[in-house]
């Protein structure tokens, strides 16, 4: 470990026993409290503070917030950490470490609420509050950066990495979903064929997960295998954002899905709903109505979608299709 991240630490051991952690709470007005977050000198000071973060000056920006007094040191951690939040600023170790430090310093000012038979104080500069959830987002930034680098070096084994406790996997699985995109394709063509290398599947992620690898690599092979999963609300809302594109590849995709049975029915159906009928979906429903079992459904939908006349004609001169069973839907 570095020397400057080992004296943080110490000293983040060293504040829990500071007479600074330890002081005792003074009552200010909301009106005070008002005023001071206006102050134009305690503005000024932040702004200066705010540098010594971006320069990553730890020792620097320790040392000009403690020269404050109190309560302008108070408002001034306040307003830093709030400005850090709200501009998403990007920590560094060190300055983590910091902000962490912030959790252990209690706030010396309370403002008094009174509601309809009650009373409780709340501190009137919530610092600790901030610093809290920039330390969250900094945890997670660090495993998505992990992830990332890992993904790119073409090192992460998804089937291990998908793996431990319920609530690791459901957080591990929502950084997969939302940071896929950001991914280069050689990074997810690496996760990707992971799943369709081998046609022997011994293992599968979530339907979730499976849909948003089969949506940011375009790979048939891994719809494939989503269509062969059990159907869930995932692979039904994939199926509709497919059908709504009206893309070749997205219907081809619509078109495959029907060999799942449960998907079948409502794939014949958005089908039947695109508009125009490209000579593709045409094919492929006059295939369907070559089917006793699904020509009903087919026809009943298409003549739904004002298409009777075309049904009417394939009566008349397709002798593959259930033409009994196509008329029934004729009005």
């Amino acid at each position: 470990m570095q020397h400057g991240l080992l004296s943080s630490l110490l000293l983040s051991t060293s504040l829990l026993l500071s007479p600074v952690g330890m002081s005792y709470a003074t009552e200010m007005s909301p009106l005070t409290v008002e005023s001071w977050l206006e102050n134009d000198q305690v503005k000024l000071k932040t702004a200066e503070l705010l540098e010594f973060v971006v320069r990553d000056e730890v020792n620097s920006l320790r040392f000009a917030l403690e020269r404050l007094t109190f309560p302008q040191q108070e408002v001034a951690r306040y307003q830093l950490l709030k400005k850090l939040e709200q501009q998403k600023i990007v920590l560094t170790p060190k300055m983590s470490i910091f902000i962490e430090q912030q959790l252990a310093i209690t706030p010396t000012y309370q403002v008094l609420e009174r509601g309809d038979g009650y009373e409780f104080t709340v501190p009137a500069f919530n610092y600790p509050s901030i610093a809290n959830r920039l330390i969250k987002q900094w945890r997670q930034d660090q495993k998505t950066l992990v992830f990332v680098l890992d993904a790119e070096k073409q090192e992460l084994d998804l089937k291990e990495w998908l793996s431990g406790s319920e609530h690791q996997v459901q957080t591990r699985e929502a950084l997969l979903i939302r940071e896929l995109d950001s991914l280069s394709p050689e990074a997810v063509d690496y996760l990707t064929k992971q799943l369709t290398a081998s046609s022997i599947v011994s293992w599968l992620p979530s339907t979730e997960v499976v849909v948003r690898l089969a949506q940011v690599s375009e790979d048939p092979e891994v719809y494939k295998i989503l269509w062969r999963m059990k159907a869930d609300y995932h692979s039904q809302a994939e199926l509709v954002r497919l059908a709504e594109t009206k893309q070749a590849f997205a219907l081809e995709q619509v078109m495959a899905a029907t060999k799942n049975p449960r998907l079948k029915d409502e794939a014949i159906t958005l089908l039947t709903k695109v508009n125009p009928l490209s000579e593709e979906v045409k094919e492929f429903l006059v295939s369907r109505m070559a089917i006793a079992d699904e020509a009903p459904l087919v026809a009943r939908e298409l003549a739904k979608q004002g298409h009777t006349r075309w049904l009417q004609d394939l009566v008349n001169d397709n002798p593959q299709v259930k033409s009994s069973l196509i008329e029934q839907a004729l009005p």
